[in-house]
């Protein structure tokens, strides 16, 4: 039986994942909307989100139904490549031996083609069709964060990028979901990001993609947090190195809990891959 994943595209735990980085997606994502394509949808996918569909049989239904989903963390590169045959014997002990291996060549730099963090996706969305013809100036939707982060976050990136055209709703609960529906189709986003947190961002997409006049969604978790100035990004370095959730954690301890699904994760991969 021939497979219906793309080539390009690879399973971890029963979740698709891409293939490409970052610039096989906004090659996707340009020739979208070049094409004037409705309703694209990418998910920035990590061991967080994987852990959660295995739990979550609704939510893995959900990220099957996105056209992208992007390895957005270092843990799903490490993954991919400490994966080896079930079939081979001392399958633990093989794979943590690879995994250390595999995780010192991340730091290092290597493996890194396939990973596309999801905050340097969104901004780079903001930026792609610069001088492109017959491509007009894109309009991008901010919805979500906290408080006035995506209003801040707008702002930051039309100071940033002159030629942006952006609107903004802070979303539910403060904003019922029929104003927010009112408001994207009025200014009929190119691109829509979506700031309501893991999960529930992607619920809300999956609700609403067909009641939405939109090029291409895409649910950015705690992006506006960094846009709007709120947490400071990790320095460059930390970032090449996949390392930017070490950083946000020592930098906001109280996430602690979120990144217990990472060790539950490493040991699933160790263990069942």
């Amino acid at each position: 039986m021939v497979s219906k994943i793309p080539v390009s595209d690879w399973e971890i735990f029963g979740v698709r994942v891409f293939g490409g980085g970052e610039r096989e997606v906004l090659k996707k994502v340009e020739d979208w909307l070049l094409a004037g394509e409705k309703r694209k949808w990418i998910a920035t996918v990590n061991p967080e989100f994987v852990m959660r569909a295995g739990q979550n049989k609704k939510f893995m239904e959900i990220l099957a139904k996105t056209d992208l989903n992007v390895a957005d963390g270092v843990g799903l590169i490490w993954a991919k490549g400490v994966r080896v045959s079930k079939s081979e014997s001392l399958k633990v002990l093989k794979n943590m031996f690879r995994g250390m291996k595999v995780g010192v060549e991340i730091l290092l730099g290597k493996h890194k083609e396939g990973l596309v963090p999801g905050a340097d996706l969104m901004k780079s969305l903001c930026l792609l069709g610069n001088g492109l013809k017959p491509f007009r100036t894109k309009r991008v939707f901010f919805l979500g964060g906290w408080e006035d982060r995506a209003a801040r976050t707008a702002r930051n990136l039309k100071f940033q990028i002159s030629n942006l055209k952006c609107a903004w709703s802070e979303g539910e609960p403060e904003i019922g979901n029929e104003e927010v529906i009112k408001q994207i189709n009025e200014f009929k986003p190119d691109i829509l990001f979506v700031a309501y947190g893991m999960q529930k961002q992607e619920e809300w997409i999956y609700r609403n993609l067909e009641k939405i006049d939109v090029g291409v969604v895409m649910g950015v978790g705690r992006s506006f947090d960094y846009y709007s100035g709120d947490l400071k990004r990790a320095p460059d370095w930390i970032r090449k190195m996949g390392m930017e959730w070490l950083y946000s954690l020592i930098i906001e301890p109280k996430r602690w809990r979120r990144q217990l699904a990472l060790p539950k994760f490493i040991w699933k991969v160790l263990c069942e891959s």
